[in-house]
């Protein structure tokens, strides 16, 4: 199978690239050790987004529980359990997940005992998932959602469905498109980020410095941005000059490098927000401080949302729930959310930097335009459904769930 060619070129590539080289390595960790009077829960992402995308369902679960698990969270990108890692209230231990390879991860599921297990969006792995089932383990698959039934991905999605005893999808497409293809045990929950951004949103803090420097110019923030949407907006920023535009860039990895990219590439010479002093006069501030981005889009008149020249745009929502006019690139078509508030006109996709420059003209020279998407944005996210509940109310009757799970436990420690 593919993974297992690529499980075994991994290696190989950590010779020669420092990046890899850190991955593989931590991968070597052993599985933590549970307490003995605890169940152990075990939640894993495949990086911060979907942890984020998890995380509301997770924390609602455990507070409707008569007992207190062990809860492992496990990544599979190294920015997940790096950022998470010592700095998250949710997570009894977190770490990398196991190597998918059958003798790694039996020994992981023979040590953790794991009652129940959630997997986010789409990282799924054959041999953790085999592991789990044959220790009857509950599986379950939270904020799926489901591209075209064909190509490899559908496949590989159709080899691995069969392990999960429920799969909890983001719309009533993808339970009709799962159903149709034969998988009877879904239901359609909705969008679990929407619960955390208004958390996000209903505890916001004001960002040191921000409000003073946009001043009165028309704010645009561009978030999570990669280096193509480096491209694009430095583009669209001379098409903008003479109007009174402040721009936020907050690059997706905040690097030494895609900072001096940024740098390089922007048509004018920019301040950093981590700098004890920003001039003025300059009209470009780089967010290079993790963790402010959901706070600084409160801030923004527009917002770009990066990661739609690659492989798909990073969270929208987190702007949606201050109620603003959002833009990204072509490739957005597998987020449902994106294809919804075009169809809303809350959000455009822009293929070519005049599209998107244009469109900033327009708001500018008619802000009640904003307003109008103000509250389509608000209307938009009041009809969304409580996640969370819906999750529980669906396995609060699974034997894990009960309060009998607990006093098993602490009878076989006795």
């Amino acid at each position: 199978m593919g993974w297992v060619v690529g499980i075994a070129v991994i290696p190989i590539l950590a010779l020669f690239n420092e990046k890899v080289r850190r991955w593989w390595r931590a991968r070597t960790a052993s599985p933590p050790e549970p307490p003995l009077d605890r169940p152990v829960f075990w939640l894993h992402c495949a990086s911060v987004g979907e942890f984020e995308q998890g995380r509301p369902v997770i924390e609602y679960i455990l507070e409707k529980l008569s007992y207190k698990p062990y809860l492992v969270v496990t990544f599979f990108s190294a920015s997940g359990w790096q950022r998470y890692k010592g700095n998250s209230p949710l997570g009894d231990w977190i770490g990398p997940a196991p190597t998918d390879t059958p003798w790694v991860v039996r020994r992981w599921v023979k040590r953790l005992k794991p009652q129940v297990a959630f997997f986010v969006k789409y990282d799924l792995w054959p041999n953790l998932l085999h592991e789990l089932k044959t220790a009857d383990c509950a599986i379950y698959l939270l904020a799926a959602h489901v591209t075209p039934l064909k190509g490899l991905r559908w496949w590989w999605k159709k080899q691995l469905f069969p392990y999960i005893d429920r799969i909890f999808v983001q719309t009533e497409t993808d339970v009709q498109k799962l159903r149709l293809a034969g998988f009877s045990k879904v239901t359609v929950a909705g969008d679990s980020r929407l619960v955390r951004v208004k958390q996000l949103a209903e505890n916001w803090l004001p960002v040191s410095g921000v409000h003073n420097w946009l001043g009165n110019g028309f704010a645009i923030v561009a978030g999570s941005v990669w280096e193509a949407d480096v491209q694009f907006l430095a583009k669209a920023y001379e098409q903008l000059r003479g109007y009174s535009v402040r721009w936020i860039l907050a690059p997706h990895e905040v690097s030494p490098k895609q900072i001096e990219y940024i740098h390089r590439t922007w048509p004018v010479k920019c301040i950093q927000y981590s700098h004890s002093e920003w001039e003025s006069n300059r009209d470009t501030l780089i967010l290079d401080t993790m963790g402010l981005l959901a706070y600084v889009y409160f801030y923004a008149d527009a917002v770009w949302i990066g990661g739609g020249f690659g492989r798909g745009i990073h969270n929208i929502l987190e702007a949606a729930i201050y109620k603003k006019p959002i833009f990204f690139g072509p490739n957005y078509q597998d987020f449902s959310e994106a294809r919804e508030l075009i169809a809303l006109k809350i959000a455009e996709s822009c293929k070519y930097p005049v599209s998107f420059s244009n469109a900033i003209k327009s708001l500018i020279k008619d802000r009640r335009r904003m307003h109008v998407i103000a509250e389509k944005a608000a209307a938009y996210i009041a009809s969304k459904p409580e996640t969370p509940e819906i999750v529980w109310n669906e396995l609060k009757n699974a034997s894990w769930a009960l309060p009998a799970a607990n006093q098993t436990i602490q009878e076989g420690v006795g």
